[in-house]
């Protein structure tokens, strides 16, 4: 009998340990990337899920920024540069003003923003990453998540 109050107890404490704790700086978790390769030809693109959590849940319509670090950053001859920073992708602004807010976004990167600057004739591969953050309405700032290396064919 008191190894099963033992054990009991023992699972019940793991439970409620295992819980997700909010805090007032947002957090922000890449979940999946659709894949590490972008063709030339077609219409591709780079879809990313995020996973956010917010304590005061005040993020409803707050910019999130994006940022692309590119391997062909800067061109040599210094005018061109494939790398940009964006804040155009929003979180919804019908997110609820509640407490302890966890949600997930998806942002998809058309083939158009992709950026596909080749600076010279061999410049056809870049290897670039996407940093993501947010800040909510109180001026807290989330983390900042760096996506795994996506390769993107340029034609030169």
């Amino acid at each position: 009998m008191k190894i099963r109050i033992a054990i009991i107890l023992l699972i019940v404490i793991v439970v409620s340990c295992s819980k997700d704790t909010f805090n007032s700086k947002p957090s922000l978790k890449l979940k999946e990337t659709s894949g590490d390769y972008v063709p030339l030809d077609g219409n591709y693109g780079v879809q990313f899920t995020l996973e956010y959590t917010d304590a005061e849940g005040d993020i409803a319509g707050v910019p999130i920024y994006l940022q692309k670090l590119s391997s062909s950053a800067p061109c040599a001859d210094n005018t061109k540069d494939p790398t940009y920073l964006d804040s155009s992708y929003t979180l919804p602004a019908d997110v609820p003003l509640s407490a302890n807010q966890k949600g997930a976004i998806v942002i998809t990167i058309s083939d158009l923003l992709l950026n596909r600057i080749a600076c010279d004739p061999l410049d056809t591969l870049e290897d670039a990453t996407f940093k993501f953050w947010f800040k909510d309405q109180a001026g807290n700032v989330s983390d900042t998540v760096t996506s795994p290396v996506i390769k993107i064919e340029k034609q030169p």
